[in-house]
């Protein structure tokens, strides 16, 4: 890990005594704690703020939104990279406006246990890579979900957002999450309720993973942010492997592909619905 930092610290220099770009979104260690945290790099000699290991879970893509039109470098984890493709793909973001040094051969983060079903290692995007490619581990697939019949799922969330206290961790986290007015705060309609009864949770996360079918990553950025160690991720990554298995879609993977809502194939099968 300590070559991958070097190199990362090296690009980063490069970038900004070329001025290149006007910062560098990275990792570095926290102030008061050994977690890691978002760093701002804006000169050369910031650079060495800059870390990266297993516990670099946060996802650092969204902070792009905040530098639309300026030039931004980026550490970029694989899933980092694939949600530059997603924003890139629904027009979030100018692809010249952004400079990846992407994650080469992902060891995967911990108590992230989206990264035992990750099959993205490497960068799917990038303008610069730091270590070898390296090969997709052997998979740990969680199929608990699938095999529940109706019933039982419903009984299983119902019981899992009741822990909910609506802190919006996850919203905040998830790099899909970017409305300028997120549902729940509208009043008008007012769709969700100010309170945690069971009802409302429910509805929240409900229509929270309606909004992201075709778009979540699978990441666990939702599921790491939860303080309450709800099993957030469990929905969004359903609709995923679902969205794969059904159209063979696999949302962040090309920042030229639309989103599985926003394009159709007449030719695509509708089980339940048709065949």
């Amino acid at each position: 890990m300590a070559n991958k930092i070097d190199e990362i610290r090296e690009i980063a220099r490069k970038l900004m005594e070329e001025e290149t770009v006007e910062r560098v979104i990275g990792y570095g260690k926290a102030d008061f704690t050994e977690e890691m945290t978002p760093v701002f790099i804006t000169s050369p000699e910031e650079v060495e703020k800059l870390l990266f290991n297993e516990k670099s879970n946060m996802m650092l893509a969204k902070y792009l939104l905040n530098y639309k039109d300026s030039k931004t470098g980026i550490v970029a984890k694989p899933c980092d990279t694939r949600a530059i493709a997603s924003y890139l793909s629904e027009d979030m973001l100018k692809r010249d406006n952004v400079v990846i040094i992407g994650i080469n051969d992902c060891p995967g983060m911990t108590d992230n246990t989206a990264c035992n079903e990750c099959e993205v290692r490497n960068p799917v995007l990038s303008d610069y890579t730091v270590g070898e490619e390296g090969e997709v581990p052997e998979l740990k697939l969680d199929k608990t979900l699938e095999e529940m019949s109706t019933a039982e799922r419903k009984e299983y969330f119902v019981d899992q957002f009741s822990r909910c206290m609506r802190c919006y961790a996850c919203r905040q986290a998830c790099y899909v999450c970017y409305c300028e007015e997120c549902f729940v705060d509208s009043n008008q309609p007012r769709w969700v309720g100010q309170g945690t009864n069971p009802e409302d949770n429910f509805t929240y996360h409900l229509m929270r993973a309606m909004h992201m079918a075709g778009r979540c990553i699978n990441c666990g950025a939702c599921e790491v942010a939860c303080p309450e160690d709800i099993d957030v991720r469990a929905l969004t990554a359903h609709l995923s492997r679902y969205a794969e298995e059904i159209y063979n879609f696999k949302s962040g993977m090309d920042p030229q592909a639309k989103t599985l809502l926003s394009d159709y194939n007449p030719d695509d099968s509708q089980p339940g619905f048709i065949d």
